[in-house]
């Protein structure tokens, strides 16, 4: 038992547990050939010896590529979704209908991106990530100049369903971006402030948005909107190479080939890894050889870079499905996507609860209160960017050099805290016509958990089932965008029927419950990953 992961006798290399530090292992365990970072910290995923490597790319490069995509997600999933949040209200006035049908809007516009999901993971498995990014952002440029052609229901219907297309890459697949490119030991922090971005930076939003509406009207929201998208598309178009790379072996110090991934094509595995400092690190002092050209940056501007399987294209609108057959996998993607859709869903009342007695806020007022759940995301966010490397690193030296990507979950008994007393306590709050500072304060809280708790929970699953990254970062926005829907239609109306509270505390009574759930993930994993790579999940099914 490695710090209470239960050991696996099935398989000796259990894919997902990696060799972090040889030297923690004692010194007749020690793998000289292996490439390392800075000390001893043994690269996983072992960089192979192409110069287009993305794992071999300068430092430099790697933070612009996902600065770039961090903008993208800001904006099609960050800002797309909750652009009319605060002004929900005022925009049903002025449109002259329901406030609930001005919210269902936007929860087609959640509809769309579920739905988009399948067609997002299918496309990037074959042909990469890099042209179904540059395809979403187009299908954002096209709906936002369809809302800002004519202000009327109609045509924000169709906008917001076109916007919705925009969405689903950048919220699944720049999760893997991440794998594709930064070691296991580098993750925590980008994976951070990538949660950040795509949850509490949707607080930001309501604030910046509430104001544009209340200062500028209606049109400006798109106008403004479609000038980061445009910079934003060029940007990537310019600075964004494909990162989608098919490698030799997944690891050199992962051993066990996770040969049953959606399209995986088994290749002889090298008989010799060469040492070789972390490359873009300050501690590089060699590039590794290599017999490939460097691609010019003209030729990393090229949309499409080949195919990447060549297995049938139906085979990866199963995949997401599948992923779901692994309870550790399954884990991963209902906690972390019912946890963003309670903090939505507590976003979608704000609007019809303050906008009526005792505060009757209008759309600015309400965008303000954005700040609580913004500030209790970033500092949440701070907190997994600032020790969740760290602590993994620690707790893979006392077991003895070996990583487990368990690990990863220690942080949820604080998610689970903040969750639920900030669930409870805002709903209570707000039953009780509190100061609304106080409520956007417990918000605050609750969305202090909600970022831990979708750190953990997403990063867990990208160390622990690489090879299905895709697959299961889609199955999680696809999930989690229909609860979206579902809540936009149900949630106002709820609330309105028996008042904030009982919502609140239904939410809060089901995150304590799904963090209590870690325990036995964490105990369990590593036998859940063996069965999964002993049973063949992905290869059997297809």
């Amino acid at each position: 038992m490695g710090l209470g992961v239960l050991a696996d006798s099935h398989l000796v290399d259990v894919p997902g547990t990696v060799l972090l530090d040889d030297s923690a292992a004692g010194p007749e365990n020690e793998q000289p050939n292996l490439r390392r970072g800075g000390g001893n910290t043994v690269l996983s995923p072992q960089p192979s010896d192409d110069v287009n490597d993305p794992l071999n790319w300068p430092g430099w490069k790697k933070e612009l590529n996902i600065i770039i995509l961090c903008l993208g997600a800001m904006l099609n999933a960050g800002t797309n979704g909750p652009l009319l949040n605060a002004s929900y209200f005022p925009i049903a006035a002025e449109l002259n209908v329901p406030l609930t049908d001005v919210v269902l809007a936007s929860g087609y516009n959640l509809l769309a991106a579920g739905c988009a999901g399948p067609f997002a993971c299918a496309a990037s498995r074959k042909y990469g990530k890099r042209p179904v990014y540059l395809v979403s952002t187009l299908l954002a440029i096209i709906g936002t100049a369809v809302g800002e052609a004519k202000m009327n229901f109609q045509y924000l219907l169709a906008a917001r369903i076109i916007q919705g297309f925009s969405t689903s890459a950048f919220e699944s697949l720049i999760i893997a971006s991440v794998g594709d490119t930064y070691f296991v030991h580098q993750r925590g922090l980008r994976i951070g402030v990538i949660n950040f971005i795509l949850n509490a930076a949707s607080s930001l939003s309501s604030i910046i948005c509430g104001q544009v509406y209340a200062s500028l009207g209606y049109y400006w929201l798109f106008h403004l909107f479609q000038v980061f998208l445009v910079i934003q598309f060029v940007a990537m178009f310019l600075f964004c190479p494909e990162t989608t790379y098919l490698r030799d072996i997944e690891s050199a110090v992962d051993v066990a080939q996770d040969s049953t991934q959606v399209g995986y094509q088994e290749k002889e595995a090298p008989s010799h890894v060469e040492v070789c400092p972390e490359p873009g690190s300050p501690s590089s002092s060699s590039a590794p050889t290599s017999t490939k050209p460097k691609k010019s940056f003209l030729q990393e501007l090229a949309v499409f870079n080949g195919v990447y399987s060549h297995e049938g294209v139906y085979k990866f609108f199963i995949g997401p499905l599948l992923a779901l057959l692994n309870p550790a996998a399954c884990y991963s993607i209902l906690t972390s996507g019912l946890l963003n859709s309670w903090y939505v869903g507590s976003a979608i009342i704000l609007s019809g609860v303050f906008s009526g007695a005792p505060w009757h806020y209008d759309a600015a007022q309400i965008g303000y209160l954005g700040a609580g759940p913004f500030i209790g995301g970033m500092l949440g966010s701070i907190v997994v960017a600032c020790f969740s490397d760290r602590l993994i690193k620690y707790m893979g030296r006392l077991n003895g050099g070996i990583y487990e990507p368990e690990f990863r979950l220690i942080f949820m008994p604080i998610a689970g805290v903040a969750c639920t007393v900030g669930m409870f306590l805002f709903g209570y709050t707000m039953s009780i016509g509190a100061n609304a500072l106080l409520c956007a304060f417990l918000q605050g809280v609750m969305m202090f958990g909600v970022l831990i708790g979708i750190f953990s929970t997403l990063s867990y699953g990208l160390d622990a089932f690489k090879s299905q990254a895709n697959e299961i970062f889609i199955m999680n926005m696809v999930f989690k965008n229909f609860l979206f829907y579902g809540l936009s239609d149900f949630a106002n109306n709820w609330v309105a029927d028996k008042g904030p509270a009982e919502m609140m505390y239904v939410l809060g009574a089901t995150s304590c419950f799904l963090s209590i759930l870690a325990l036995p993930v964490y105990v369990y994993g590593k036998k859940l990953r063996s069965w999964q790579a002993r049973k063949g999940i992905y290869k059997g099914a297809l």
